[in-house]
Order: C-alpha cells, then sequence, then structure tokens
C-alpha cells in the first residue's frame, strides 16, 4: 500500500477513481473510447495533478485539524 493510504485523513484511491469515473460518464465518455488515446505524457501529468491535489487536501484538512 502507499503512503497516502495507511494514512489517516487521505482519499483513498477508490474515491477518486469513482469521482474521475461519474465525471466521464457525465460527459459521455466511456473507458474504451478513450483507451488507447491518452499518450505517456497526458498520464503522468494526471497522475502528477492527482498527487498535487491530494498533498494540498490534506494540507487544508490538517491545518483545519490542527487549529480545533
Amino acid at each position: 500500500m502507499s503512503k497516502q493510504q495507511n494514512k489517516p485523513g487521505a482519499i483513498p484511491n477508490k474515491l477518486v477513481d469513482l469521482f474521475v469515473s461519474d465525471i466521464l460518464q457525465k460527459n459521455g465518455i466511456s473507458k474504451q473510447a478513450i483507451k488507447g488515446k491518452i499518450t505517456a505524457e497526458k498520464k503522468q501529468a494526471i497522475m502528477e495533478l492527482v498527487e498535487d491535489l491530494s498533498k494540498q487536501v490534506d494540507a487544508f484538512v490538517n491545518k483545519n485539524t490542527a487549529s480545533k
């Protein structure tokens, strides 16, 4: 397991998968339609974006928890 999955308050990967799937479905995009069309660079950029957002959320949650 990754460090984020073990840390309390971290966003589980399943939750992220659910949100992404929901957004794609709402926009009429299926996994089959995009499979093979995403370049390695785009995949890496998406992974980095998700990691950065996760860090920001963790920092926000920790800040609010510390201030209480």
